[in-house]
C-alpha cells in the first residue's frame, strides 16, 4: 500500500497569529554609547578651555630669566616682560615678541610654568665690531644698540657708503688675509668718496681706495714680507692707491722711498 500523502498546506489562522505577534514585539532601540562617548568628550574639552583660561589669566607672581646676559640686559629683559604683562591681550608669544624687539636680542622663548611662574629664555646676538661711536655690528653684519659695552677689544668698523653687513665682508676678506701673515686690523673705515682706511695693530695706517681691494691688499702684503717685518713698528702709512707698488711713511724720518728690489717685485705681478 501507498504511504498516505502528508500536506503541507498551514492552517490559516495560524498565519494570521504569527503576524499579530510580530506586530506586538517592541522595535530594539539604537544603541547609545557613541553619543554618550561624544558628550562627554565635549564636556571634557569645554572643562578644559576654562581651566586653561583661568591658568592663563592667572597673575604672573614670578618671572625665571635665563641667558647669557649682562646685569643690564637682565633688567631691560625683565622691564619687557612687565610691560607686556600690564597690555589688555597678552600670550607666551606676545612677551616673547616684546624681548626680540629688543635691539640686541637675537631669540627670546617663553613658557608658563604651573602655576603662576614665566620662564624667559634669551639669546644675545653676537657682537663682532664697534660701528661708529655708540652702535654694533653682530656676526652677520646687522647694526643694534647694546645697552652697555661688550667685554674684551672689538674693531671699530665704519660705513659712509656701505651697510653694516657689506662693511663686515669687507673687513672680513681683508683681515683674513692680514691674519695669514701675521697683522692683526683694529678699525676699517669707509671714506666719503668710497675708500677704505685700514688702521693695523702695528699702528700704521693702509689706504686702498674703493677699487680691487683684494689685489691692493695683496701687494701691500707682498712689500710687508719683502721689506717691511723686521721694521714693522716704524711705519706711520701705507698708501696703496697707486697702480703698482706702495709709498711709504716712516714714523721717525717722514716720507722717504722703499727699497728698489720691493717695488720692482711689485711692480711686475
Amino acid at each position: 500500500m501507498g504511504r498516505k500523502a502528508t500536506s503541507t498546506r498551514r492552517r490559516p489562522g495560524a498565519t494570521r497569529r504569527r503576524a499579530v505577534n510580530r506586530r506586538r514585539q517592541p522595535r530594539r532601540a539604537a544603541p547609545r554609547r557613541p553619543v554618550l562617548a561624544v558628550t562627554l568628550l565635549v564636556v571634557a574639552a569645554f572643562f578644559l578651555a576654562g581651566l586653561t583660561w583661568r591658568v592663563l589669566q592667572a597673575p604672573v607672581e614670578a618671572v625665571r630669566i635665563a641667558g647669557d646676559l649682562t646685569r643690564v640686559e637682565h633688567e631691560e629683559v625683565r622691564a619687557a616682560v612687565v610691560a607686556t604683562l600690564q597690555s589688555a591681550v597678552t600670550s607666551v608669544s606676545d612677551i616673547a615678541e616684546a624681548i626680540r624687539d629688543l635691539d640686541w636680542a637675537r631669540d627670546a622663548s617663553v613658557r608658563r610654568v604651573w602655576p603662576q611662574t614665566l620662564q624667559v629664555w634669551v639669546e644675545r646676538a653676537a657682537i663682532t665690531a664697534r660701528w661708529g661711536e655708540d652702535r654694533y655690528l653682530t656676526t652677520g653684519g646687522e647694526v643694534v644698540a647694546a645697552p652697555e659695552p661688550p667685554l674684551g677689544a672689538l674693531p671699530n668698523l665704519s660705513g659712509t657708503l656701505s651697510s653694516g653687513a657689506e662693511t663686515m665682508r669687507v673687513y672680513e676678506m681683508l683681515s683674513d688675509r692680514l691674519a695669514a701673515h701675521g697683522i692683526g686690523l683694529t678699525s676699517l673705515e669707509e671714506t666719503a668718496l668710497g675708500g677704505w682706511r685700514l688702521t693695523l695693530d702695528t699702528g700704521a695706517t693702509v689706504l686702498l681706495g674703493a677699487d680691487d681691494l683684494a689685489g691692493r691688499i695683496d701687494r701691500v702684503l707682498v712689500v710687508y714680507e719683502d721689506a717691511l717685518r723686521d721694521r714693522a713698528h716704524e711705519v706711520a702709512r701705507l698708501d696703496a692707491r697707486y697702480g703698482s707698488g706702495v709709498a711709504v711713511r716712516w714714523r721717525a724720518d717722514g716720507e722717504r722711498p722703499m727699497g728698489g728690489e720691493a717695488l720692482a717685485r711689485v711692480a711686475g705681478k
